[in-house]
């Protein structure tokens, strides 16, 4: 067994716009080295296993990282992307400049690029994508609040204009917020995908499989594999027993986590990598007794995160006690702030007046959240907590009835997109959280003009929300990647925005 541990992401994966402005953002790709007419194999096809499962193909409408995951990257493209190290990297855009006041960011697009339907990539479609961002409904499209308008300088060039300077407003374009759409798809986006990128979208078997096939016509470099299967397993151990049978090459963010060592010979490869997952359980507080903050740090204290870990994913991964992640630059460790204490935690709920309370715990019925919830509930019960536990399909009915309807006093799940803390300055969201003072200090942050600026902003927001205790972040899951010997090229890191299967070879 070959297994590899990349070096964490570190300020790579934060590195500020107005740091990339002052290194040449942008020219690190020259226009000539885009483009290539390379082929690939042709004989080659490559399986991929994952668990979570793409409601639709609409991520502009529909929430669940998901179906991003699958097509970010592959099908649908930005103005640019992330490396799997992390740094943001040219894609539609070959180069960029930003103003010396932060308010203009220019883009000079690759030239040659066409949708898969044939019809070009321009300016304008820029203009059409980014101004749409108003009609998005999922997927925090609010990131980019910033932009003001867009401007189409020509064919093949494009200024955003922002209402005032936003440190992370090329970050957010690397994600599903970033991705260009042609005008005439947008009505059938929930049931096809029409992109710029390296794969075209075949066909969506609900909760089975996504096909793809390399896009013959792609303006870069040629994948080398001429189909894309992305095959969707409800249970950990199926997956597992799918790459053991050759049913997949790969899976990626493996759940089987007590199975990992049993990959154990030269057949397979396992790779752990980072991941910007967080796994919360958000507290409602709107329900009975969790409104008051002494019950939710009651219940934080009564969790035993440790068991949890062991419990969910046989130990992989890293205990949080805050929003953010190791790989964010603010972040700092807070799991002592309402450490495993039950005797204080059952103290702390009969001073608050509540010693005989009863909570609803509604779960995706995905493997480390059951897992997650069993513990939880027997923790709670340990201090005179009842919890019923709900469990629910993910992503159809849990993403309607706990995540947009709200229907829960407790709920657990993992949050896999990038940065997802600032949702805490969002009172819509389902987390419910309002703070004034949490949305001055991300207010601050979007305004930094350096790194330490940032972080410091960032990090005094993550204080206050631990103090507010609106949900109690459990661990940072790693992104297991494990594959059959002759797959190479797979992302080996989670970075919160789509999968990208364009550089994996295949050998027999």
């Amino acid at each position: 067994m070959r297994i590899t541990r990349p070096q964490a992401l570190t300020a790579a994966l934060a590195i500020s716009t107005l740091t990339l402005a002052s290194c040449g953002a942008g020219d690190t790709a020259p226009a000539e080295e885009a483009g290539t007419e390379e082929t690939g194999n042709s004989d080659a096809s490559l399986a991929v296993g994952f668990a979570a499962v793409p409601a639709n193909l609409d991520f502009t409408s529909t929430g669940g990282a998901a179906i991003f995951e699958a097509l970010l990257y592959n099908t649908y493209e930005g103005l640019v992307r992330l490396g799997d190290d992390g740094t943001i990297e040219p894609l539609l855009a070959e180069s960029w400049d930003i103003s010396e006041d932060g308010l203009e960011y220019t883009f000079d697009l690759q030239e040659g690029v066409t949708f898969h339907d044939g019809s070009e990539f321009t300016a304008e479609n820029v203009e059409f994508s980014l101004e749409r961002l108003d009609e998005w409904t999922a997927n925090a499209p609010e990131n980019l609040e910033a932009l003001e308008s867009v401007e189409v300088v020509d064919e093949h060039t494009v200024t955003l204009h922002l209402s005032e300077p936003d440190y992370d407003v090329l970050f957010w374009l690397t994600g599903p917020e970033g991705a260009m759409f042609d005008p005439d798809s947008v009505d059938d986006l929930a049931t096809e995908a029409n992109g710029t990128g390296p794969f075209v979208f075949e066909s969506y078997e609900n909760a089975v499989e996504m096909s793809f096939s390399r896009n013959a016509d792609y303006w870069g470099e040629q994948p080398d594999v001429a189909e894309l299967s992305l095959l969707y397993y409800d249970d950990a151990n199926s997956a597992a027993n799918a790459l053991r049978t050759g049913g997949v090459d790969a899976l990626v963010r493996a759940e089987a986590y007590d199975q990992v060592d049993s990959f154990e010979d030269d057949e397979f490869t396992v790779q752990l990598g980072d991941s910007q997952g967080v796994v919360v359980v958000t507290l409602n507080s709107d329900s009975e007794g969790l409104s008051e903050v002494e019950v939710r740090q009651a219940i934080s204290m009564a969790i035993d995160k440790e068991s949890v870990l062991a419990a969910s994913t046989s130990g992989y991964g890293t205990e949080l006690g805050a929003p953010s992640v190791p790989t964010d630059p603010y972040y700092e460790d807070f799991s002592g702030t309402y450490a495993y204490d039950p005797e204080a935690a059952e103290q702390a709920l009969e001073d608050a007046g509540y010693d005989d309370l009863s909570l609803t715990f509604t779960i995706p019925n995905r493997p480390y959240a059951e897992a997650a919830a069993q513990v939880i509930q027997d923790n709670l019960s340990d201090i005179g907590v009842e919890v019923t536990i709900e469990s629910q399909e993910f992503p159809a009915v849990w993403i309607e009835e706990s995540m947009t309807d709200r229907n829960f006093d407790l709920t657990v799940v993992n949050h896999v997109e990038n940065r997802n803390m600032v949702n805490y300055g969002n009172p819509d969201h389902y987390w419910g959280y309002d703070s004034e003072e949490v949305r001055e200090h991300f207010d601050d942050a979007e305004s930094a003009t350096d790194d330490d600026e940032h972080s410091a902003a960032m990090l005094a927001a993550t204080e206050q929300i631990v103090e507010d205790v609106p949900g109690i972040w459990l661990y940072n899951p790693p992104n297991i990647v494990i594959s059959r010997t002759g797959v190479d090229g797979l992302p080996q890191n989670d970075l919160g925005a789509g999968f990208d299967f364009s550089g994996v070879t295949v050998t027999e």
